[in-house]
């Protein structure tokens, strides 16, 4: 326990209270106490000690108990050490029990100051405790307007009331409120004695002292208060603010780089890590994202396991699966031929797995199969690639591009009459992640009924990776030897129809988020989509003059125009 400075008598001292489990942020309060997570990349503990501290307040007690030790060794190392006193309980005593473990320390002055350590709060505390101060009450509490949990009854006088809900309608008076007690309070050195030693509740004696000496506890209710409890992984995250790694070694990383809406964390401390994943408030892909991705675990297929599901607040915990991508295996600089074959290979076979549970999913997931990527779908990808990449991209009219609507038609056609399996219809590099050695999914959450050879497709003629032509003919090989949906060359055939459709969504997705969403990195995407566009076209050709196969015309149409794009 440190030593707080010589004592003065006049000076109010201040208890925060920190030994609480955090259940609601667990399991990331698991590994780190909920008053040590960085707000704004600081840790929400030294932010409160802080505002005492401005307040003229000190020295301060802090109480632990659940990873008591992490707190202790953060207070050791704190600035203010010298002002700051431990209060381990081996026991959780609650926020009664905790003033009576430290009666002694708070007693030392007429009053003393309670600050719940895992609340964010904007209120200068100097106007509280001058406000109490000069009132002479037993206690005052900070109040604040949380609709939710409402339970103090604030008279217009100032003075509490009625604590612990709403007050009989009868017993009610004009301009009474009801409030949320924030967990900061000054109180009158007077109120320990009515607590006893072992667990128990702060609430407990400010009842007692609210039915037997009205006006003795009076609320302080500034308007437009501040204040959130932290109490979920949602809150936590809207302050959590910029990376950082914490003095407590916590980990906070934003993930960025993605062309989605969704935002992203990673966060851990020591072996543990996680991914945080927070969507759009009418997002209505979150609850496909977590039934799917509960199906595909079930089965095997590689996806996050889910830590926490926040349905309400559309926010997930997940495991950390790495940083190790597809992507990031195939393009770095010392990336072997047979390595990357191999890699491939376990791609292929997963997707092939995947496939195969398509009747499955009928009864374990409906999410999984009530969309289709049939040919309304496939036609809105080519009139997407139209108006976001020819028109939007590349400024062509739209009057020039009405012959490559019969084009764009026939395509279609071809790939929507293609066997219909499960496809991931988002299966490129950067959704593909290895961990020891295991082929793992994310993005996972457009899963649908589609053309069999549309995620293959989408695979070898991945834009963010410049595969060499042989290997891509020996995954279309695989691909063809573990299915019985269609010959060898049929399969083939499939695969360079469904590419031209994948590669011209990807060229309008491109378009899209770097000329509407703001995000102009997608656009340096553009060459290699555009050269794997041209090189689909010719395998059409060839295909054509080479079988009798029934085929999409040859898009002459598609392929003078994107002859001409530099």
């Amino acid at each position: 326990m440190n030593s707080p400075a010589a004592p003065d008598p006049e000076r109010m001292r201040a208890l925060i209270l920190a030994a609480g489990y955090g259940t609601r942020l667990a399991p990331v309060t698991d590994h780190l106490p909920k008053p040590l997570l960085p707000v704004h990349g600081v840790p929400l503990l030294d932010r409160i000690i802080a505002g005492v501290l401005a307040a003229d307040v000190g020295p301060i007690a802090v109480n632990s108990h659940h990873l008591g030790t992490v707190v202790g060794d953060h207070l050791s190392g704190h600035e203010h050490a010298g002002q700051l006193v431990h209060f381990p309980e081996t026991e959780i005593l609650g926020t009664g029990g905790a003033l009576a473990n430290a009666r002694d320390f708070l007693a030392a002055g007429p009053h003393f100051l309670v600050h719940n350590g895992d609340v964010l709060c904007g209120v200068d505390l100097r106007r509280v405790v001058a406000a109490h101060v000069v009132s002479g009450a037993l206690a005052t509490l900070l109040l604040v307007d949380w609709p939710a949990v409402n339970s103090v009854t604030l008279g217009r006088d100032g003075t509490v009331r009625h604590i612990g809900g709403a007050m009989a309608e009868a017993a009610a008076r004009p301009g009474d409120r009801q409030l949320t007690y924030t967990g900061i309070g000054v109180f009158a050195r007077e109120l320990l004695a009515d607590i006893e030693p072992g667990f128990s509740s702060l609430i407990d004696p400010l009842v007692r002292a609210v039915r037997t000496v009205p006006g003795s506890v009076r609320g302080y209710a500034p308007a437009g208060l501040v204040w959130d409890d932290l109490g979920t992984l949602h809150r936590w995250l809207r302050v959590a603010g910029r990376d950082v790694t914490t003095r407590d070694g916590f980990r906070l990383e934003r993930i960025r780089g993605h062309g989605s809406d969704r935002r992203f964390w990673r966060l851990g401390r020591g072996d543990w890590s996680a991914v945080a994943m927070v969507s759009p408030p009418a997002d209505p892909e979150f609850t496909r994202f977590v039934d799917v991705g509960r199906f595909l675990a079930e089965a095997g297929l590689g996806p996050a396991e889910f830590l926490s599901v926040d349905e309400p607040n559309r926010t997930v915990l997940m495991t950390d699966l790495g940083r190790e991508s597809m992507h990031a295996v195939a393009t770095a600089p010392s990336a072997k031929p047979g390595d990357l074959a191999e890699r491939y290979g376990q791609v292929v076979d997963l997707l092939l797995r995947l496939q195969a549970l398509t009747e499955q999913a009928f009864s374990a997931c409906p999410l999984a199969v009530d969309r289709v990527l049939d040919l309304d779908q496939l036609r809105w990808e080519t009139t997407y690639f139209q108006e976001r990449f020819l028109q939007g991209h590349l400024g062509l009219p739209a009057e020039q591009l009405t012959d490559l609507e019969p084009e764009f038609a026939d395509l279609a056609a071809y790939v929507a009459g293609l066997p219909t399996v499960l496809v991931h219809r988002d299966f490129q590099s950067q959704n593909i992640l290895f961990q020891d050695g295991r082929v793992r999914l994310v993005d996972f959450q457009g899963l649908r009924r589609g053309p069999l050879t549309y995620d293959l497709a989408s695979l070898i003629h991945d834009p963010y990776v410049d595969l060499p032509a042989d290997l891509r003919q020996d995954l279309v090989a695989r691909f063809a030897a573990g299915t019985s949906a269609a010959p060898p060359a049929e399969i083939a055939a499939m695969t360079v129809c469904a590419g031209l459709q994948r590669v011209m969504q990807a060229l309008g997705a491109f378009g899209y988020l770097g000329h509407v969403k703001g995000k102009p990195e997608f656009l340096a995407h553009i060459p290699a989509g555009v050269r794997n566009l041209r090189g689909l076209l010719a395998d059409l050709k060839q295909m054509q003059d080479s079988t009798a196969a029934n085929l999409p015309g040859r898009l002459p149409v598609l392929t003078s125009l994107i002859a001409t794009i530099d």
